[in-house]
């Protein structure tokens, strides 16, 4: 149970913040430039891609090293993180084995995590969006299947479910936008549309594992008090 306090409560807790703070001091750090303008200075949160901050040149190498070593960081961590989630689902029910399908997508969009911290875009450009695109796509299966677990699932409460339905939502939206989205080199508009999208389902995501982790405090408490 202790183990399961650490890797389902305060390990997700802290490397979440691990990696809004080193998105932060790495958005400080970065040298410079967006797709459509490589003499631009610093980083912009409206035109320039998380994957920038990763960009492995001799002027940018203190900013990619702390994102980099963060996507590595987080994606071990969540990958831990749904392993984990898979003890709370120990019976051979439909929902338990779906519980354990969800988690297993969850811990393939991790990894794939790490692959993006891996393989800078600038060096591995389509092993990179290999890494991004499957990422995502794995977080939708994820989503989709713990909304229903949750759900179904007496011993959480439904807003806990509600929080993987939203993200499952919001994931979708942007698979589709990595699938139909306009190039974003071919106008500002079009590049804008793209890293607002990217902004916006990464910090669904930190979000969701931060909110699901206090429906995972209720439980084991629960559970440690009984």
């Amino acid at each position: 149970m202790r183990y399961q306090h650490s890797f389902l409560i305060t390990l997700p807790r802290v490397v979440c913040i691990y990696f809004v703070i080193s998105f932060i001091l790495a958005m400080i750090m970065y040298a410079g430039g967006t797709i459509n303008d490589p003499e631009s200075m610093g980083y912009s949160f409206t035109r320039n891609f998380f994957s920038d901050l990763g960009k492995f040149t001799t002027e940018n190498i203190i900013s990619a090293m702390m994102f980099n070593l963060s996507l590595i960081v987080c994606g071990w961590s969540f990958a831990a993180y749904f392993f984990y989630f898979t003890k709370l689902f120990n019976q051979n029910t439909i929902i338990h084995i779906l519980a354990k399908v969800g988690s297993f997508s969850g811990i393939i969009g991790a990894l794939c995590f790490i692959g993006v911290g891996l393989t800078p875009h600038n060096l591995f450009l389509d092993y990179h969006i290999v890494f991004v695109n499957w990422a995502f796509r794995s977080f939708l299966l994820a989503g989709i299947s713990l909304s229903v677990v949750l759900y179904k699932d007496n011993r959480f409460e439904n807003r806990f479910a509600m929080g993987y339905f939203i993200f499952a939502i919001l994931t979708f939206l942007y698979v589709l936008v990595l699938e139909f989205a306009p190039d974003p080199k071919i106008s500002d508009f079009a590049l804008i549309f793209n890293v607002i999208a990217q902004k916006i389902i990464i910090f669904a995501f930190i979000f969701s594992i931060l909110y699901q982790s206090f429906g995972n405090s209720k439980l084991l408490a629960k559970y440690w008090n009984e």
